[in-house]
């Protein structure tokens, strides 16, 4: 990888930018403090915790749907607009949350609202701050998404406080804080105006997202994606349970937490040094580790080292595509075509908790989620021919100046 020498303004500026897209991907987390709302707005709405669960799925699908729409804008202006109206609605649906007595209006404020100001934020204030860092796009990737592995932990513990002491009305200094955050760093995303670095690809080249599409590349890409997610997401989705009814213990989230957080630092390093698409089979090879570890874990230390294992190997997922879609695609249309990609997670979070309860057998004692690891294993196996076929074609391989 080649020496950078930044000017001291770029410098300074990119830092900056990091600094206020590190803080909105933060917020951006914010779906962690819905389930600890969960029982409360099922009361509020005379909804089952099902018909209330779903408002998240809502929330991603318009998180996905209008990250297409908010990557197509930072391809051709500035991303300082949306930073201000993503800001707004995600805020608003957030504290509308609040008065949502029917299910309906749950549905409206934090599943379509809220999912769509989210969509507004997350992508543009992450593929933005990789602009400025095109010699360590990887590293900063991990950092920043490091930021949506810390936000649960924060937000999860001031949402059960505001739930105790304020029930559903807890949501409204909620959605104003995360206003008030998302527009005092707003101002600071800018792309950067030149070049920071000198690689031997023009940084405005690239396929169009019809282009993208056309390429057998593209969806093999998506389904990667889409089951990477899926093997992680439908046993971390269901980790509580499982660890209550395999081991009987309390909910040991917090170890999944952190284990994602250095994953995703970890992961990060990995892309800059190895490349996309070598780091994505030791990702799929770990996971693979650690649900069968998992499935085999009969005491609280060897279930905690599994655990650590797949959560660390799972959180690395979302640090690689941003890299490597534009490594794969270009530079010039690379905010629509990573919101294009983006639906790859959607599907994951979408189907993975799904596969999990359908494959639990409640009967089984602690064996009810025997069946789960070996599907998502298989799941994973899947992953791992797709990624082998794409390191042969070239796809995400590492080059000297880091690739970007």
């Amino acid at each position: 990888m080649e020496t950078t020498h930044l000017p001291t303004q770029v410098s300074g500026q990119r830092r900056l930018v990091f600094t206020a897209a590190f803080i909105i991907i933060f917020c951006c987390s914010a779906s962690a403090a819905f389930s600890v709302f969960a029982n409360t707005l099922v009361q509020a709405t005379g909804a089952t915790a099902s018909q209330v669960a779903l408002t998240l799925t809502i929330y991603q699908f318009f998180m996905a749907a209008f990250g297409i729409i908010s990557g197509r804008i930072i391809d051709h202006s500035s991303p300082k607009k949306l930073m201000y109206v993503g800001g707004a609605i995600f805020g608003l649906g957030w504290f509308l949350g609040a008065f949502a007595h029917s299910l309906w209006f749950l549905y409206f404020s934090i599943g379509i609202l809220a999912g769509t100001g989210n969509g507004l934020l997350y992508n543009p204030a992450l593929l933005t701050t990789l602009k400025w860092f095109p010699e360590k796009r990887g590293t900063i990737s991990g950092l920043l998404l490091g930021a949506a592995s810390l936000g649960p932990l924060v937000l999860a513990k001031a949402g059960a406080w505001l739930c105790a002491t304020m029930g559903a009305a807890g949501l409204m200094p909620i959605g104003a804080t995360y206003l008030v955050l998302v527009w005092l760093v707003g101002w600071l995303m800018a792309s950067p105006e030149t070049p920071t670095t000198t690689t031997a690809e023009p940084a405005q080249t690239g396929k169009s997202p019809k282009e993208m599409m056309r390429s057998l590349t593209f969806w093999l890409l998506l389904a990667l994606f889409a089951i990477a997610c899926t093997a992680g997401i439908m046993l971390i989705g269901s980790l509580s349970a499982i660890a209550q009814v395999q081991l009987a213990l309390t909910p040991i989230v917090v170890v999944n937490t952190l284990a994602n957080f250095f994953g995703r630092m970890i992961t990060g390093r990995a892309v800059d040094h190895l490349g996309e698409t070598k780091t994505l089979f030791l990702i799929l090879c770990l996971t693979i580790i650690g649900l069968a570890g998992l499935r085999l874990a009969t005491g609280i230390a060897l279930f905690t080292v599994f655990l650590i294992i797949l959560g660390a190997s799972f959180g690395g997922v979302l640090v690689v595509f941003p890299t490597l879609t534009g490594k794969t695609f270009g530079a010039k249309f690379s905010g629509t075509n990573y919101g294009i990609m983006f639906f790859g997670y959607a599907i994951g979070a979408l189907i993975g908790p799904q596969i999990a309860t359908l494959t639990m057998h409640a009967n089984a004692g602690a064996h009810a989620y025997y069946g789960s690891y070996l599907v998502a294993i298989g799941v994973a196996v899947v992953g791992i021919l797709i990624d082998l076929y794409l390191m042969h074609q070239g796809i995400g391989r590492h080059t000297e100046n880091g690739g970007h």
